[in-house]
């Protein structure tokens, strides 16, 4: 790792972080690495001045940190400070040691086929995620792919975005893409969706395990002609890997995997002690054997590897302090992670102890508003009472809806049934994956989706400007269906005041799950969140810190069990089964059962420093947190 030092003009703090060197630059701005007020090493991005002069670059900006901070997951570097309003913008990302896959590829040679796996299996994980947050990343090649201690990192997401330039110049080496790692959409200059990723992915696969793109030419006019218009040679990919890269390397888009598919495709990957070989572990080690001899303040120690590499930590020294050895360093950050894990132990004490008292609960509204009103609704009442007498005529679903089957979906919406298909109605439903519509109803702003293929949706967007949620309807087939989707959603508009509400008062259906803990709370279980959460519906609420935390309320028939957890007194938590490559944990606790089906809830964390047993640690914690906090049964 190659840290450049700062000169005269390069400020020596942004925001809160004290800035330690650069760590690169190119025609877009430039990457600091700085460390915080309570020893984390930052990535921090800087703007160039000049490109501030563009028209509306500010605001670009401000959405796609908008935007960013709403990625997390255990595979991305999750952003944790920013500054849109200063004079030089600033984003500043968890620093992450690790060493690029191209560098990896480049000193190592090729990575043998389970270490490619692996790796593909993290990076859809990644893709995942930022889909979910409605980005295409547009850049991912082998540079922006951290190979680190515990697995892959997907850096610079969205960047891309960043790269449009109102003035349709071009700034030197900011090119929306790179050419050997680019999609034939981006090759033709076509518009983009998350397909483009996939594409990218199995580019970047091929690379791994061959060393070179499939598609690199003698200039870039020819690369970009491979890309759209030449099939690859597969022949240099070990025929044990062709049946997983082949598929995203569709020229259609729509023949592509999407990360789930290709996840189902990869399967259970083996038990692997590393996940990379031992040189490229060994360069990890280097990278936070640096970053120690950096650091001039040695009090300020971090943890920023991962599993058993937990070895960084500041140690620079003073005029005049000797150089610490081996085993006094080592010994140093044993006590750290001694005093992490005692951490962690006191806040599940103190969870059971004082419950909610020291800090205010964080609930997404005020009692009486329309989400309230949307989380406590009877959904399928709701509908019935919306249609009644007014299913249009040559809709393909019969007129009289005594004839439909309704039931409860797993989020207390409406499902209903017909020999015509099935609709979904969803009140108080995460609109993150719709897009204006530009059309309105009763004054109501209606967002589309357009990412699924056999099923038309709308949703009325009943939140205030920096939130997204509202009422969604969908049904299955193809566009003529639209129509009915648009009638029942009006229909449902025009009734939005006289909702009826659930009988059961017991039911978490009720329950504001974002006013289950508290911030002190999880402020200090998961490192700085903001005051707001970052994302919430009628039945979810996400946290961003250095341990990314959902909690949702749900109902299911089935679920897939790892191990339990007994939190003593009869209680305990099941532990859903993951991938072995994800460091996420979920844990369920039932609530209680309805019928068939099971009221639970559940609670999600990702990052961190600990892996998986760390964050089910964290989420063990927030659990005993929340449980006391729920409707007493009788």
């Amino acid at each position: 790792m190659i840290v450049q030092p700062l000169v005269a003009n390069d400020p020596q703090v942004i925001g809160r972080y004290r800035v330690l060197g650069v760590l690169g630059s190119g025609g877009m701005g430039r990457v600091l690495l700085g460390i915080g007020p309570d020893g984390r090493f930052v990535a921090i991005k800087q703007i160039h001045a000049h490109l501030l002069d563009e028209p509306e670059y500010r605001a670009r900006f401000r959405r796609e940190v908008s935007a960013s901070t709403r990625v997390s997951g255990a595979f991305t570097a999750p952003v944790i400070d920013f500054d849109v309003d200063g004079h030089t913008p600033w984003l500043a990302s968890v620093f992450v040691v690790g060493m690029p896959l191209d560098k990896a590829v480049q000193e190592n040679g090729p990575l043998p086929i389970p270490v490619v796996r692996l790796l593909a299996a993290g990076l859809a994980v990644a893709l995942q995620e930022i889909h979910r947050s409605g980005l295409v990343h547009r850049d991912l090649k082998p540079g922006n792919v951290l190979l680190t201690a515990d697995g892959p990192r997907v850096i610079d997401f969205g960047i891309a975005l960043l790269t449009e330039n109102p003035s349709g110049l071009t700034e030197a080496g900011s090119t929306v893409g790179s050419p050997a790692y680019m999609s034939p959409e981006q090759a033709l200059s076509e518009s983009v969706s998350y397909p483009s990723d996939m594409f990218s992915l199995g580019s970047l696969l091929f690379m791994a395990a061959t060393g070179a793109s499939p598609f690199v030419g003698g200039s870039l006019a020819y690369t970009l002609f491979n890309i759209a218009h030449t099939a690859p040679n597969l022949e240099p990919l070990p025929p044990e890997l062709r049946g997983l890269v082949q598929p995203c390397l569709h020229k259609d888009p729509r023949a592509r995997p999407t990360p789930a598919q290709f996840l189902e495709h990869i399967g259970r990957l083996s038990e692997q002690t590393m996940p990379w070989p031992a040189s490229i572990h060994g360069a990890i080690d280097q990278q936070a054997r640096e970053l120690v001899a950096l650091t001039a303040n040695p009090d300020a120690t971090q943890v920023v590897s991962m599993l058993g590499s937990t070895t960084t930590r500041s140690a620079g020294l003073r005029p005049g302090q000797a150089k610490p050895d081996a085993t006094s360093a080592q010994r140093r950050v044993a006590r750290q992670v001694v005093f992490a894990a005692l951490a962690v132990l006191m806040l599940v004490v103190a969870g059971i102890a004082w419950g909610r008292v020291s800090g205010d609960p964080m609930g997404a509204e005020a009692d009486g508003s329309m989400l309230t009103r949307l989380r406590e609704a009877d959904t399928c009442a709701w509908l019935r009472q919306a249609l009644d007498g007014s299913v249009p005529d040559g809709s393909g679903w019969p007129t009289d809806i005594s004839t439909w089957q309704f039931s409860t979906s797993w989020n207390w919406g409406c499902e209903a049934e017909t020999a015509g298909g099935k609709m979904v109605v969803e009140a108080g439903d995460n609109l993150q994956f719709y897009k204006p519509t530009g059309q309105e109803i009763d004054g109501l702003a209606i967002f589309g989706a357009t990412t699924g293929a056999g099923y038309c949706a709308r949703a009325a967007n009943l939140s205030d400007i920096d939130e997204q949620w509202g009422v969604s309807v969908r049904i299955n087939g193809d566009e003529e269906r639209c129509g009915l989707v648009d009638h029942v959603l009006t229909r449902l508009m025009s009734t939005r005041d006289t909702v009826p509400a659930l009988t059961d008062s017991a039911s978490l259906a009720v329950v504001d799950p974002c006013g289950l803990v508290s911030w002190d709370f999880l402020n200090d279980a998961t490192g700085p969140i903001p005051k707001k959460p970052s994302e919430f519906s009628a039945h979810s609420c996400v946290w961003e810190g250095s341990q990314p935390v959902k909690i949702e309320l749900r109902r299911f028939n089935n679920l897939s069990v790892e191990r339990s957890i007994d939190l003593g007194d009869g209680t305990s938590l099941d532990v859903q089964a993951q991938p072995v490559t994800t460091s996420v944990c979920t844990l369920y606790y039932t609530y209680q059962e309805v019928g068939d089906q099971r009221e639970a809830v559940t609670v999600s964390v990702s990052g961190g420093s600990g892996g998986q047993e760390g964050n089910c640690v964290t989420g063990e914690s927030v659990m005993r947190q929340l449980i006391p906090e729920l409707p007493k049964l009788n």
